[in-house]
């Protein structure tokens, strides 16, 4: 049996100590500690990381009494130094914390029970039973949160016999342990939980919740604390800070300078658009001339597609009968003709661009391709070319 060092001894990430048994298992081994402060993987909470010796813990997981930690090399020595990785205990632990805090607000407040609880390094989250939280709702709840989290409250962990359940307030009560490990936050609840915890909650920092997700009738809200929601605010001010310089004004006014650009911008494309109209119909006209059986070609350096869709459309209208058009800007080919065809352009593509590396597909009377560059786009357009003016 592993001892257990992250529950006796929770502020401890460095220590020595004896490996009991080492396994091979693929590319990695399996090691057994005589004491561990490698938190295992559970309750929602992932496994710490870190060194044995030199080896690398890639992974820790629970196997009855013991703990194996999963490592990349096979340890040297039977004495071994070990150190878990602090931040990411600490984060876990933060996040682990606040949701249990969290949800305890979110069942008084509103009778919403959590589901199920979700963490990595990337993001927190708690799935709730309550098909809907407002705006209104969620300010009110991140509020009382951080009032209890700044009213310090302090954390307790303690053991019970299973015939001690009754006295407990307990949401969830685990089945098969004869003994429970119970984590209480002073005037708000007692958890069964196999998960580290903080000290109090003054540990958490403060607590913001980020957004909600409807997932199957309940609600997934996500969530950032402590150390993670710091640096979370130090990236999203340095990136505010970098918008508004180039802008000439300050972050407070970014929306409204924003949304002035977003207009300026609509108006501007408003007025390409008609230009590019105009612009379309003379290219056309040039075109067709050149293409005294109807058969338009051309490759063209900046146009995009939504251009040539225009202008294969005027071409199209004005009298000619396919088109065959490619786009270096993005790397696409467009081929369009007239409804009366007997010429299948989707099938065409579909049997061909493959052969140059590229992929498409369209309907009776237009499809188009792309392609990995501009060289297999050339290839592709000259066969088109040539295969087409046989047919």
């Amino acid at each position: 049996m592993t001892e257990k060092l992250y529950y006796t001894n929770p502020s401890l990430f460095e220590w020595e100590t004896e490996i009991t048994e080492i396994v091979p298992s693929g590319d990695l081994w399996l090691v057994k500690l005589k004491e561990t402060a490698f938190y295992p993987e559970g309750g929602g909470q992932p496994a710490d990381l870190g060194i044995i010796g030199e080896a690398n813990v890639l992974d820790v997981q629970k196997q009855g009494d013991d703990v194996i930690h999963f490592v990349d090399k096979e340890p040297s020595e039977r004495k071994v130094h070990c150190r878990v990785n602090k931040e990411r205990r600490i984060d876990f632990t933060q996040h682990h914390t606040g949701q249990h805090l969290l949800s305890a607000v979110l069942l008084d407040m509103y009778n919403a029970p959590t589901v199920s609880f979700h963490l990595s390094p990337e993001t927190a989250t708690i799935d709730i039973d309550i098909r809907e939280l407002d705006e209104e709702k969620l300010r009110k709840a991140e509020e009382r949160v951080n009032d209890l989290i700044l009213e310090n409250r302090k954390v307790h962990i303690f053991y019970i016999d299973e015939s001690e359940v009754s006295r407990y307030n307990l949401r969830k009560i685990p089945t098969g342990h004869k003994t429970l490990r119970i984590v209480e936050i002073e005037g708000v609840e007692y958890n069964a939980c196999g998960g580290t915890h903080l000290q109090s909650l003054g540990e958490i920092g403060m607590l913001k919740l980020l957004k909600t997700e409807k997932i199957r009738g309940i609600t997934r809200l996500y969530f950032i604390c402590g150390r993670r929601l710091l640096r979370d605010y130090g990236e999203k001010l340095a990136l505010l800070q970098a918008a508004s310089i180039p802008l000439s004004t300050s972050p407070n006014q970014l929306p409204d300078v924003i949304q002035k650009l977003l207009d300026e911008n609509k108006e501007l494309s408003r007025k390409y658009n008609q230009i590019f109209q105009e612009h379309a119909n003379i290219i056309a006209t040039k075109l067709l001339k050149d293409a005294p059986e109807g058969f338009v070609t051309a490759i063209f350096d900046s146009y995009n597609m939504k251009e040539l869709n225009l202008l294969a459309s005027i071409i199209i209208e004005a009298g000619g009968k396919l088109t065959l058009f490619g786009s270096k800007a993005e790397g696409k080919v467009l081929l369009a003709s007239v409804n009366s065809s007997n010429f299948h352009c989707g099938k065409f593509i579909k049997e061909h661009a493959n052969k140059f590396d590229g992929k498409g597909g369209g309907s009776n009377n237009k499809a188009q391709a792309v392609f990995p560059n501009v060289e297999t786009l050339k290839q592709f357009f000259n066969f088109a070319k040539n295969e087409i003016k046989q047919f």
